[in-house]
């Protein structure tokens, strides 16, 4: 092997090598917001799973009066009769 083409040898590896490089930190630069959102979604998911066994609950125990007092405000949007409202007029 001549020297000119031990040269054109190590100028293809090394371009190569830098082409590889560079297309490997572009998919890591991608794959960064990729996890975050994955991270969100899990955590919304594990919000939605939450609420959904609170709902279940709600709806297994509706003879609880606490669960009914919970539907009630909640739900409803509705107050005991000794409460007292303050409202900052935004609503």
């Amino acid at each position: 092997m001549t020297k000119r083409s031990r040269l054109f040898t190590i100028i293809i590896v090394l371009v190569l090598t830098i082409m590889f490089g560079v297309q490997l930190y572009i998919i890591w630069g991608l794959t960064i917001p990729l996890n975050r959102g994955q991270q969100e979604d899990r955590q919304r998911v594990a919000e939605l799973q939450q609420k959904i066994a609170d709902l279940q609950y709600m709806l297994e125990n509706t003879d609880d009066p606490d669960v009914i007092k919970r539907i009630a405000e909640e739900l409803l949007g509705l107050v005991s009769p000794d409460e007292i409202i303050i409202s900052s007029g935004a609503d």
